[in-house]
């Protein structure tokens, strides 16, 4: 993420009444994402203990194990979820509080459009929120931890997991910065649709003119996922090959196959989840950088937000 990203979440955080609670979910919410890694690795013991023959008593053991984390990972997720849906909602309300209390404006024509920018800005910010506090917090779990747990059980998988987060992360930064470019003239065409849809019948132009740009932006979203995917199939296909030519020499267990490839698929998921949250957030930015750009709108420079 650029700093200008950074500041727009600190202005959120700067509006938002309710950041106690806000914070004190998320850290659940933190703690509930780290279970499912436990997940894998007993997974993987269960396959370990049926290579091994083990009785039957200790597999069902390890089993139930698994079962008794699952059931914690449910709960601590599900009440935290829950309760930042709330939480997040009420950070729109904080949004238009901080943008409408003083507005003024000349006609109704200028309300109107200065009104829907905001309703965008307060939009991208609540769907960023929600986005980030599922999948966005496993994402960010997931490559604190992933990485660290492969340097301890497989170098050579290390070493290629951290290359494909290097070169995942620098296609994805690529195709957002066009990406960018597209939704904020989408957002100028939806600003003045909705404008002209609230003040005439005679809003075909706009319409076309925002369907056009639309396809623009949905084209460029096959393109850059489509980078994204060939990205990740090329380096877990790589990975896989690298392991199963380990357990074919006999340096390595099914078991420890599984263990590997349990991980470095969790990092393909949340990969593709931190690219929909970095579009999300892209989205948010444009709405804001929008705000700042409309001299009617309480005065907001993004080089001075904290």
């Amino acid at each position: 993420m650029n700093p200008q990203t950074y500041k727009v979440i600190g202005f959120i955080l700067k509006i938002c009444q309710n950041k106690k609670s806000l914070f004190f979910w998320f850290i659940v919410r933190f703690l509930s994402a780290i279970l499912p890694l436990v997940t894998i690795y007993q997974f993987s013991g269960v396959v370990k203990l049926l290579e091994q023959k083990a009785p039957l008593e200790s597999v069902i053991l390890a089993v139930f194990c698994i079962f008794l984390v699952r059931v914690i990972d449910n709960f601590t997720r599900l009440r935290s979820l829950t309760k930042l849906e709330y939480e997040i909602s009420i950070v729109s309300f904080d949004i238009h509080n901080f943008f409408l209390s003083d507005l003024k404006t000349s006609t109704k024509s200028d309300r109107h459009e200065i009104v829907q920018a905001i309703r965008n800005f307060a939009d991208a910010s609540s769907t960023t929120l929600n986005l980030i506090k599922q999948p966005g917090v496993d994402s960010f779990v997931s490559i604190l931890f992933i990485p660290v747990i492969l340097l301890f059980l497989d170098f050579p998988a290390f070493i290629l997991n951290i290359a494909y987060i290097t070169v995942y992360y620098a296609t994805d930064y690529y195709t957002t910065q066009r990406y960018a470019h597209l939704r904020n003239i989408l957002n100028t065409r939806t600003e003045a649709y909705f404008a002209k849809l609230q003040d005439s019948s005679d809003f075909d132009l706009e319409q076309k003119s925002w369907s056009r740009h639309f396809r623009r932006l949905v084209n460029w979203g096959f393109t850059e996922w489509n980078l994204l995917q060939n990205t990740a199939v090329i380096f877990y296909s790589l990975i896989l090959f690298l392991q199963i030519s380990e357990v074919v020499n006999g340096n390595k267990q099914i078991s420890g196959l599984v263990l590997v490839m349990g991980y470095v698929t969790q990092t393909q998921v949340y990969l593709n989840s931190f690219s929909t949250i970095k579009d999300s957030l892209t989205d948010m930015l444009v709405g804001l950088d929008r705000l700042a750009q409309n001299p009617t709108v309480s005065t907001v420079d993004l080089d001075d937000l904290i």
